[in-house]
């Protein structure tokens, strides 16, 4: 009988928590009589986080920062930021000046209108939604499952997560930022090996974007 390495092996192991992962989440029932964005986080929680955190520490019992829960070195960790964070919101401003992104665009209508709930908004909403997907999308499928690829990581992490998004939100200008972000935040990761980062260069990419829009109406 064939007998796979043990390394590939693990590879196909990591890549079928991920398919359960993202097939739980699609297809867990949502109750449309009670909030869905809460449900939404929830169910991130429970799939793209303590998932592979659990997965990660028990099954494979590796450290969490196989993760990307380690530190990076300060200064070349706001480098990479910068790096990322500035040519993405560059792309995203060519992209308003050009296609009126701004009339496809909306936030949620007490965040719009009130400029303390918007930053609350950013804050609770947007950061625990970006901590889900960089746990899960730079985390578990970029650095943990596919870090051996290095840089083919990145655009690999991207595509599965363009995927995602065709399968749940869907492509439209909404999630544009978030599209971009996300690549940004993969070259952050491939370059610090840390979440903690790629959290920041995602949040502030939403953030500078959801505030720019939101001025821009």
């Amino acid at each position: 009988m064939l007998s796979l390495p043990l390394s590939k092996k693990r590879f196909f192991s990591d890549g079928l928590v991920v398919l359960l992962a993202l097939f739980a989440y699609y297809f867990f029932p949502i109750d449309e009589k009670l909030n869905v964005t809460v449900q939404s986080l929830v169910l991130g929680v429970a799939f793209f986080v303590l998932l592979p955190i659990l997965y990660v520490k028990i099954v494979r019992k590796q450290p969490l920062s196989s993760l990307g829960f380690a530190p990076s070195r300060g200064r070349f960790g706001w480098l990479a930021v910068s790096l990322a964070v500035l040519p993405a919101l560059a792309l995203l401003y060519f992209f308003a000046r050009v296609y009126s992104v701004e009339e496809g665009y909306y936030l949620p209508s007490l965040a719009a209108n009130s400029f303390p709930i918007f930053l609350l908004y950013e804050v609770l909403v947007v950061g625990a939604t970006v901590f889900l997907y960089e746990v899960f999308f730079r985390g578990m499928i970029q650095t943990f499952w596919l870090g051996q690829h290095r840089l083919w990581a990145v655009f690999s992490q991207f595509g599965i997560f363009v995927i995602f998004l065709l399968f749940t939100d869907g492509i439209f200008w909404q999630t544009v930022p978030f599209l971009v972000a996300t690549l940004a935040s993969g070259f952050v990761v491939f370059s610090t090996r840390s979440l903690y980062y790629s959290w920041a260069s995602t949040w502030l990419i939403l953030f500078v974007a959801d505030a720019y829009f939101l001025i821009a109406k």
